[in-house]
């Protein structure tokens, strides 16, 4: 494949790339102004009406917070959902419409409750009561966004370093599927 072939794809791909991201964002911003909560409760992206059972500080200064359905009784079940761990949510304090508290990514999750880890920065200081209600809404995840683009970026910025007539493949796959390590490969098509 020529250079400028080479160059033409990934241009498109980081294009398209940007197309998605922001028609995902675009998507969780319409539901969130435009369909109910339990709506987006029994399409499975929004929990409600949690409590906080627990608070602990992880790895890196992250304050992870378990939230549990409100107890009426029994012990609660989550309703069908589909958080899984490593999506990205906005937490929300059930009494209020307004604005998000937090961001935060859920590391943990059962048919019980979910574990976030909210980023504690030092002008950030999330204080949640445990009386309190509250809800969580699955937000657009930026994390796969950044895995594509980033390899699609290196890859533009060492097109004029290779050689004309060599292949230039990166594992884009292994880098998504949360593989701790790139895979770089060279294949030279002039072994001939």
């Amino acid at each position: 494949m020529a250079s400028a072939a080479v160059e033409s794809f990934v241009t498109k791909q980081l294009d398209l790339l940007e197309l998605e991201r922001d028609a995902e964002v675009e998507e969780r911003r319409s539901w969130q102004e435009n369909v109910s909560l339990k709506e987006l409760q029994s399409r499975g992206v929004c929990l409600l009406k949690l409590q906080v059972s627990s608070q602990r500080t992880g790895l890196y200064g992250r304050l992870l917070v378990t939230f549990e359905p409100r107890r009426c009784g029994s012990v609660a079940a989550l309703p069908s959902n589909s958080f899984t761990s490593g999506d990205i949510v906005g937490l929300y304090d059930a009494a209020n419409e307004g604005s998000q508290l937090a961001t935060g990514i859920l590391t943990r999750v059962t048919q019980k409750s979910v574990t976030v880890a909210f980023d504690e920065s030092h002008d950030f200081q999330l204080s949640l009561d445990r009386e309190n209600s509250y809800r969580l809404l699955k937000l657009a995840n930026d994390v796969t966004y950044r895995r594509l683009k980033k390899p699609a970026d290196i890859l533009q910025h060492l097109l004029g370093c290779l050689p004309e007539r060599s292949g230039f493949i990166c594992a884009v796959a292994e880098r998504t599927c949360h593989h701790p390590r790139t895979s770089w490969h060279w294949e030279n098509h002039d072994c001939g």
